[in-house]
């Protein structure tokens, strides 16, 4: 049992042809960078960012402001658009990324539709890019065993947090192989034969917090009309693009 799990507001609503937008190509242009900016970034589906840049992506900022007033900030969730799954990687990395200010821990889920509700399903995580490396990354396929991998081009969530922040499902399960806190290992979905549920729901607990820039690769910003019917239905704010 997870004593502190928190379940979140309920699912996100939106229409299944954002689903098959997300599926056409993307036209390659230089990548411009994302600022999360003033505007926190959520920590579930129907809370996300959605990142809403032309052509492919460079590099993602933002912070995870930790404790507060009302309710804390220790993790963010971007939507996205994998276009390139050949190519894919993020990573906090010095040199690529920028250093994270804090401990990341980075998560991956595919975004589908089921039931006429959108569901974010675990695919991979990452703690530490290798031994003595607090940095993470993840990349096409898992080292695990796991055997899972982004094997398609389509809408995706992308969720950084501070170490001890692990996603669960709404049973309270967590929901990625335990193997992905090993350094160097990037691991797909708990395979436990108890595990029903492979859907985002919440945070099992709080973390570790900072400022982060991702570097990122084989990512672009969710097309239209995929992003209008976001932004109209269920309220997911685009946020200000720097150069």
């Amino acid at each position: 049992m997870l004593a502190s799990y928190r379940r979140p507001v309920g699912p996100l609503s939106a229409l299944a042809a954002l689903l098959a937008s997300a599926l056409l190509p993307s036209v390659a242009f230089a990548g411009p960078d994302w600022d999360e900016g003033p505007n926190d970034a959520g920590s579930t589906l129907g809370t996300a960012q959605t990142i809403t840049t032309t052509g492919s992506l460079t590099s993602v900022t933002g912070k995870l402001g930790g404790p507060g007033l009302v309710a804390g900030d220790f993790q963010d969730c971007f939507l996205i658009q994998i276009s390139d799954p050949t190519t894919f990687s993020v990573t906090t990395g010095p040199g690529t990324g920028g250093a994270a200010g804090f401990n990341p821990m980075l998560f991956l889920f595919r975004v589908d539709m089921i039931n006429g509700q959108m569901v974010a399903k675990a695919v991979m995580a990452n703690n530490d890019l290798q031994p003595g490396n607090p940095q993470a990354g993840l990349r096409q396929q898992t080292n695990d065993g796991s055997g899972a991998f982004v094997n398609q081009a389509g809408l995706y969530l992308l969720a950084i947090s501070g170490f001890g922040s692990q996603p669960v499902n709404s049973f309270g399960e967590l929901l990625f192989n335990q193997a992905f806190l090993e350094p160097g290992v990037i691991a797909g979905p708990n395979q436990s034969s108890q595990m029903n549920d492979y859907t985002l729901a919440g945070w099992a607990q709080d973390g570790s917090f900072g400022t982060y820039v991702l570097g990122v690769q084989g990512v672009s910003g969710v097309p239209a009309p995929g992003a209008a019917a976001l932004l109209g239905l269920a309220g997911l704010a685009g946020r200000r693009r720097r150069r």
